[in-house]
């Protein structure tokens, strides 16, 4: 009986929407962003990861070569980004900043 009563609750919790968008609020957040967005297009093989030749594009937005933004990825160290890393790599924005930022400041001297 106690089952029943508590469907309602459980199957409104499993369809709340979460916390809502994510709003970016700098430049490299919003490259981040671009970067999740682009994800399954970038991945020609369609292997669920991102490698070096796959991130070519990416030299037209990012102040990082595709090595280098692997590098900052990558945390399972094979070379690829996997999606679940990409999105975890957004909780690391404020690290990205600390590399991007002074980047910018000499690309703009």
């Amino acid at each position: 009986m106690k089952f029943l009563k508590l469907t309602p609750f459980a199957l409104m919790v499993a369809c709340h929407p979460g916390i809502g968008p994510v709003v970016p609020q700098n430049s490299v957040e919003r490259k981040m962003i671009g970067l999740l967005q682009k994800f399954d297009r970038w991945d020609e093989n369609g292997d669920g990861n991102l490698d070096e030749r796959e991130l070519a594009p990416a030299k037209n937005f990012s102040t990082l070569t595709p090595a280098e933004i692997i590098a900052f990825y990558d945390t399972g160290k094979d070379g690829k980004i996997s999606l679940r890393e990409a999105q975890a790599g957004y909780a690391r924005s404020d690290e990205a900043r600390k590399i991007i930022e002074p980047r910018k400041r000499t690309n703009n001297s």
